[in-house]
């Protein structure tokens, strides 16, 4: 339970005034001599969140089952309920704007994750049912790893979503991609790269990390951020350059 007026005073809540409960169970079987199966699991879960004067705000059941194969490949597909009551008048996207008052809605998602031993492996994901007053279908490629050579690797991603209201239609999508080149087990160079159709940018995010001592490091950070809408595209929004130096004393 969190209270209308609480004050967290470092760090935040997500959502203040409310009382909050949440139970799971999961029944997960090994069988006992399977060369393909590891394991089964079977979870379900309900979550129920209602504001201080008792009005239901949130609530999500769900079930799921997933098969893990020797291989550590896992296959999961799941159905979920949930009902969100909004307050205001909530902008989901420019021009579409849904009004006050509960709603239900219900989806469908199905998920296969290749192992993370394989030279190519990630999580590809599908997702389908209606949303709010409408539909909406996802599909997404996540936790996505390319090995190039024992040193260096690529983790690509992209989430795409179609969503058809009364109130509009409109699509959004995310891709991007972090690439790691390890030049000694203490030092690395990373970069985050990564488009946003909702916001209209495409961020940058490239560090170095050296442990010079053992407990000690160094970080330089280069952050940069462009408007993919300006007539001089890609404009500049925002950029930093960062150096982070840290020392460990022992006694």
């Amino acid at each position: 339970a969190i209270g209308k007026n609480f004050n967290p005073e470092i760090g935040f809540v997500r959502r203040p005034d409310q009382r909050r409960s949440y139970v799971e169970g999961r029944f997960s079987p090994r069988p006992a001599n399977s060369d393909l199966v590891r394991k089964y699991s079977y979870t379900g879960s309900v979550e129920h969140i209602e504001n201080g004067s008792g009005r239901l705000e949130t609530r999500e059941i769900s079930a799921q089952f997933s098969v893990e194969l020797q291989s550590s490949d896992r296959f999961s597909t799941g159905y979920t309920e949930n009902y969100e009551f909004l307050p205001f008048d909530f902008r989901i996207s420019p021009g579409v704007v849904l009004p006050i008052g509960g709603y239900d809605f219900r989806r469908v998602r199905s998920s296969y994750t290749f192992g993370r031993h394989r030279g190519v492996s990630g999580n590809v994901s599908l997702e389908v049912g209606s949303f709010y007053s409408g539909d909406r279908m996802s599909l997404s490629i996540g936790s996505a790893r390319l090995n190039v050579g024992p040193r260096f690797y690529v983790e690509p991603s992209i989430a795409m979503n179609w969503v058809d209201l009364p109130e509009g239609s409109f699509s959004t999508q995310i891709a991007g991609s972090r690439l790691t080149y390890t030049m000694t087990p203490r030092m690395f160079v990373s970069a985050l790269l990564q488009y946003n159709s909702a916001g209209n940018s495409m961020s940058s995010n490239v560090r170095l990390r050296w442990e010079y001592v053992n407990g000690s490091e160094l970080f330089v950070v280069y952050n940069e951020d462009r408007d993919t809408e300006t007539p001089q595209f890609p404009g500049l929004r925002n950029r930093a350059f960062v150096v982070k130096i840290t020392r460990l004393f022992r006694p």
